[in-house]
């Protein structure tokens, strides 16, 4: 959805649909702080953590969760995580198109700027990565095993299907996008880094639980704060 299409929706809602009023709220980035500690058991610091943003879109259609597969699935069928449960987006409802690079181990929230959107109940956003995508770099250690590690994953298309429920009406707040890296991290077994691990084979099955790890909608939890 561009501006045009919002604009569109706002006047369209003025005309017999249901009531919409115009608003914008500001929308910020950050990321879990907690020990990071894979499925298949390796204690991961993470020395860089780079998130390259595009743009975020709010929707009405409401997400159905299923249960996350075990990490040793990914080693036997190599399957793209998409999206948990079934997911019709339905109405568009709000947008925010602008760059933005966020330092995920930064100790507070990075700003990502304002989106134009309208008032209704929210139940999901769309998450796009811009070139660049994640960007990691840390060391992965169990028991004597200890693994350097530099990584680059760009999803291939928009993260759909990102819950995100709120009766939004225009009382002041802020939407808080927040990137739970034990989740990014958790299919990866670094025992599985191919040729390399500086940087991450991308044919190995390391850099595929990588993949399936951003994928995973479950890694962005996406709140509305009060002001």
């Amino acid at each position: 959805m561009n501006r045009l299409a919002l604009s569109c929706l706002v006047l369209l809602a003025a005309c017999g649909g249901t009531e919409r009023t115009r608003r914008t709220f500001p929308v910020e980035v950050s990321a879990s702080s907690a020990p990071l500690l894979t499925d298949s058991g390796w204690a991961v610091t993470l020395t860089k953590a780079n998130a390259h943003l595009a743009s975020v879109r709010f929707f009405a259609g409401k997400v159905l969760l299923a249960q996350r597969s075990p990490w040793w699935r990914g080693l036997l069928i190599a399957d793209a995580y998409a999206h948990p449960g079934h997911y019709i987006p339905g109405e568009a409802l709000g947008e925010l198109v602008q760059a933005a690079d966020v330092d995920l181990l930064a100790t507070t929230p990075t700003s990502w700027g304002t989106a134009s959107a309208v008032t209704g109940e929210y139940g999901s956003m769309q998450l796009t990565f811009a070139t660049g995508g994640l960007e990691l770099e840390g060391v992965a250690t169990k028991d004597t095993q200890r693994v350097e590690f530099t990584a680059t994953f760009t999803p291939s298309g928009t993260l759909e299907g990102i819950r995100f429920e709120r009766v939004m009406n225009t009382a002041a707040g802020f939407v808080t996008v927040l990137l739970d890296l034990n989740v990014v991290l958790s299919r990866i077994d670094f025992a599985q880094v191919g040729t390399r691990a500086k940087p991450l084979d991308s044919t190995s099955p390391a850099f595929n639980g990588l993949g399936r790890g951003v994928e995973d909608t479950g890694a962005y939890v996406t709140t509305w704060k009060d002001q």
